[in-house]
């Protein structure tokens, strides 16, 4: 696997936490301010293999940290199979019945 950059997104308060993981694992990083914002900062990564890339993976999910640069090699896979269920199941299905009584003619009527 060829070297791979990653962005994470975080808060001033939680640059700890990702400092101590990379310095942890040996994981090159640089720290740059996002935008206008004094608050937020994008970290850049540099993952060199799988395991550090799952790894790094379920770091961030466990501190639900906002991964840049990740959803471009690998989509998502949504899945429709639960929501046709629910569907289903809310909505049973209504069987053709047909009426032997001709249907009665509508018609407007005001009343004031």
């Amino acid at each position: 696997m060829a070297e791979e950059k990653l962005t994470l997104l975080t808060k001033r308060k939680h640059i700890a936490v990702v400092f101590d993981y990379c310095l942890d694992n040996r994981i090159s990083f640089t720290v740059n301010p996002k935008g206008i914002s004094v608050d937020e900062f994008c970290i850049d990564l540099v993952i060199s293999g799988i395991k550090q890339a799952v790894a790094l993976g379920m770091f961030a999910k466990e501190h639900k940290f906002e991964v840049l640069g990740f959803n471009e090699t690998a989509p998502s896979k949504t899945n429709t199979n639960v929501s046709n269920k629910q569907e289903l199941n809310e909505n049973p299905a209504v069987e053709n019945q047909t009426s032997k009584v001709d249907p009665q003619p509508t018609s407007t009527v005001l009343q004031f």
